[in-house]
């Protein structure tokens, strides 16, 4: 039995449905609430000590990290095949995988701290907050968190989000050359698996015109992930409408700025 420690609307959890989904693997739900901070509770921290989500449980083994279980997943199912045939794609699968984790989920977790969450935070008892941050484990990170809960919009870290997601439309777009589809090429791979949750999470807060725009190869690439059926079964099909009004409502507040940030920035990324 795969059981699946999750919050349906982190994108890292997101990442891992959707090649749970690729590969039309049937899985148990084990839902795990981020706002009401249940991956602190002493239960799960027995299944994961970091308390984080997913935790991927296979007959009674579990397995951490989104990355790590994706291609944990694409070696043990190996059908449909979701990495490139030759090690120079796979390579290349890994720096978008790599990008992903060291760019992209610092880029999204800081526009999230900055309204959403911060709202829910700023909620929150100071010392329940110094522990939420205390909790992540990472001196750099806690910074981070805290600056983006405590300032909003006006933390330094808006800024570098904005430009983190640059760097990786531009990549993107640079990839997309000579009928290429997908992220390393012709197939469909943990790469686009990877991007996918953070794409959807700027959508759905809609922001995502301000990096397709002039980017006409990225657009299209966008409009075919959202065909697959794996779009519908981990990110489409599980939200709520509230899911998508909190989101759309942050959106609103975020675009003015990120489009002033964006403006800023994009030159300097080129």
């Amino acid at each position: 039995m795969i059981e699946l420690y999750r919050d349906h609307n982190a994108v890292c959890c997101q990442k891992v449905e959707l090649v749970l989904a690729e590969k039309d693997i049937s899985w148990v739900a084990r839902e795990v609430s981020l706002p009401k901070g249940e991956q602190l509770n002493p239960d799960f921290l027995k299944i994961n000590p970091n308390a984080v989500v997913p935790v991927l449980v296979y007959d009674g083994i579990p397995v951490v990290e989104s990355t790590v279980i994706c291609e944990y997943l694409d070696e043990v199912f190996p059908e449909p095949v979701l990495h490139p045939a030759d090690p120079l794609g796979r390579a290349h699968m890994r720096l978008w995988t790599k990008q992903v984790d060291e760019a992209l989920h610092e880029a999204g977790s800081v526009l999230s701290f900055a309204t959403l969450w911060g709202d829910r935070f700023r909620k929150l008892s100071l010392q329940e907050r110094q522990r939420r941050y205390r909790n992540v484990g990472d001196p750099i990170r806690e910074d981070m968190y805290e600056s983006t809960v405590e300032h909003g919009l006006d933390s330094p870290y808006v800024k570098r989000a904005a430009i983190l997601f640059e760097r990786a439309f531009a990549n993107l777009e640079s990839k997309l050359l000579d009928g290429a589809e997908w992220a390393t090429g012709a197939r469909f791979t943990l790469a686009d698996t990877a991007l996918t949750p953070y794409v959807a999470r700027l959508e759905y807060l809609g922001v995502l015109d301000l990096w397709l725009d002039g980017r006409p190869r990225t657009g299209a690439w966008w409009e075919r992930v959202k065909t697959r059926a794996s779009f519908e079964a981990a990110i489409g099909g599980t939200l709520s409408v509230d899911d998508i009004a909190a989101m759309r409502a942050t959106g609103e507040r975020l675009r003015p700025h990120l489009r002033s940030v964006r403006e800023d920035t994009s030159m300097a990324v080129r």
